[in-house]
């Protein structure tokens, strides 16, 4: 829980941020999670897209053999910035399909406009790498604890009782 507002934190920060701003020099710097206590993690994006933490000991082995790709400063600042973005098109939309909504007095004519397909994109694989991160790192975790005090109706949720 205590990372998961860390992050968040920074993504708030990362959203008034700009590449003239201060902070665009950390764009390369991987992102660390590291506790008072124990070992830290360094967060990454593995073979199947899914969010990684690999145990900071073990980044070397995790990005040579197994191929994990640590997330940077800059994938998350870019990645804020496109969803700001996208946000702010879509409340612009939002607001004019709204007008036109209010406007009961005039025809309600919409003219829909279509865009032109977007050229390839060659990082098209590491965007949608950075949206899985975010969507994982925003997904609500849950802890369930279960206490069991007869033993003789599920005797395997008393192993080591």
């Amino acid at each position: 829980m205590r990372y998961l507002m860390v992050v968040l934190l920074t993504s708030i920060c990362l959203l008034s941020q700009t590449t003239d701003q201060p902070g665009s020099e950390y764009a390369a710097y991987t992102i660390l999670l590291v506790p008072p206590q124990g070992v830290g993690y360094m967060v990454g994006v593995d073979k199947q897209q899914k969010l990684a933490f690999v145990p900071i000991p073990s980044i070397r082995k995790a990005i040579d053999e197994e191929g994990v790709l640590p997330v940077r400063y800059g994938d998350l600042l870019q990645l804020v910035r496109q969803m700001s973005e996208e946000n702010q098109r879509l409340k612009a939309e939002n607001d004019h399909l709204w007008k036109v909504a209010e406007n009961r007095s005039a025809p309600a004519t919409v003219v829909v406009q279509q865009q032109t397909p977007p050229q390839p994109d060659p990082n098209a694989a590491r965007r949608q790498a950075q949206l899985m991160l975010l969507r994982s790192l925003l997904a609500p975790r849950s802890t369930v604890n279960v206490n069991v005090t007869d033993c003789s109706r599920t005797p395997a949720l008393c192993v080591g009782h």
